[in-house]
C-alpha cells in the first residue's frame, strides 16, 4: 500500500493554504456538515438546499459545458474551450445516493477536464429514496455501453467516482468485467465509499474530525439506498467484491475523513490480488476536499496528481 503524504509549501502558498485550511472548513461545518446530519429534514428539500449550497462554484472560463444523451440519459458534458485531446472521463458524482448532481460537481469535473485536456461525462442517474439499489448503477452502465457505442475507444477512458460515486464507480467497473465490456484503461477514486456494512474504524475514530460528513449522515442515508438488498451485496459494498481484472487505479482521500477506512482496506486487498492501486492519503485533508480546486491549494495538487496517474498509464 502506498502512502503519498510528502507535500511541501513556501512563502504565499503556505499562507494560502493555511489560510485555507482554516476558513474552508468553518464554512463547511456550518452549512454543509449541519444540514446533512439533521435527519428530519426530507429529502426533496435536502436536496433542494443542497443544490443550492452547492450549484454556484467557480467553474474556470476555459471550460464549456453541455448536455447530452446517453442512451436516453441526460448526461453533463464538459471540455476544454480550446478543443479536447483523446482522454475521456466518464465521472460518477457523490451524494450519498440521494443529493447532489452534475451541476453541483462542476468545479472538481470542470477542473479535471482542462488539467486532463479530456471530455468529461457525467451522467444524471437516479437517486434514493425513489430508486434504489441497483437502479443507479444500471443508469450508469447503460451510460457507459452507449459511450463505447458512440465509438469511444474505451483505452482513453478514465472511469472516475467521489464519495458514493466511488463505490458506484468501482462496482460498475465490476459489471463492465462481469459483462465482458471492454474496460476503461484507467479508474481514479475520491474518497470513495466501499463498505455498507458500515464496519469501518474510521467511522468512529474519524467522526469529530472530518469537516463536511458524519456518523447520523451515513447510518440514516445507507438504508434509502440499500433498500432489502444485503449491506454485503457485492455490488452495494464492493470492497467485498472479485476485485480480479479491475483497470490501474488511483484513490485519493484525506488522513482527518470519515471513510479513510474504506479507502485503507480497498488498498489491503489490491495487495493481497496483485490489483495495481496507488492509495495517496493527503495528510490533514477531509472528505472530498478535491471539490475546492482553487480555492484549496492541496485540492489543486490532487488534481494535479490525477492528471499524472493518467499521463504516465498512457505511456
Amino acid at each position: 500500500m502506498k502512502t503519498d503524504v510528502s507535500i511541501s509549501y513556501s512563502g504565499l502558498r503556505a499562507v494560502h493554504s493555511a489560510v485555507a485550511k482554516t476558513v474552508l472548513p468553518l464554512a463547511i461545518r456550518s452549512s454543509i456538515r449541519p444540514l446533512w446530519a439533521n435527519n428530519r429534514i426530507s429529502v426533496p428539500t435536502l436536496r433542494r438546499i443542497t443544490n443550492a449550497l452547492l450549484s454556484n462554484g467557480w467553474v474556470p472560463r476555459d471550460a464549456v459545458i453541455s448536455e447530452e444523451s446517453l442512451k436516453g440519459m441526460r448526461t453533463e458534458v464538459i471540455r476544454p474551450a480550446a478543443g479536447a485531446g483523446d482522454n475521456v472521463v466518464f465521472y460518477v458524482h457523490g451524494g450519498g445516493y440521494v443529493v447532489c448532481s452534475p451541476r453541483t460537481h462542476r468545479p472538481l469535473t470542470s477542473r479535471l477536464a482542462l488539467a486532463l485536456n479530456a471530455t468529461v461525462y457525467v451522467p444524471h442517474y437516479r437517486l434514493a429514496p425513489e430508486f434504489p439499489f441497483p437502479h443507479g448503477l444500471n443508469d450508469v452502465l447503460a451510460a457507459y455501453e452507449a459511450l463505447l457505442a458512440s465509438g469511444v475507444d474505451a483505452s482513453r477512458i478514465t472511469l472516475m467516482g467521489d464519495s458514493a460515486g466511488g463505490g458506484m464507480a468501482l462496482s460498475l467497473a465490476i459489471s463492465i468485467r462481469d459483462k465482458k465490456l471492454a474496460m476503461p484503461g484507467r479508474m481514479i477514486l475520491i474518497s470513495p465509499w466501499t463498505d455498507l456494512t458500515l464496519s469501518g474504524e474510521s467511522l468512529s475514530s474519524k467522526a469529530s474530525a472530518d469537516h463536511m460528513l458524519t456518523l447520523s449522515w451515513i447510518h440514516a442515508k445507507t438504508p434509502l439506498y440499500r433498500g432489502k438488498t444485503d449491506a454485503s451485496h457485492p455490488l452495494l459494498s464492493p470492497l467485498f467484491a472479485d476485485l480480479s481484472g479491475l483497470p490501474p487505479t488511483l484513490v485519493q482521500t484525506g488522513s482527518e475523513e470519515i471513510l479513510l477506512s474504506d479507502s485503507e482496506r480497498l488498498a489491503e486487498r489490491a495487495v493481497e490480488i496483485g490489483w495495481d492501486l496507488q492509495l495517496t492519503v493527503w495528510q490533514g485533508m477531509w472528505h472530498d476536499f478535491q471539490l475546492l480546486g482553487d480555492l484549496l491549494p492541496e485540492a489543486d495538487d490532487a488534481i494535479t496528481a490525477m492528471a499524472r496517474f493518467v499521463a504516465l498509464r498512457d505511456r
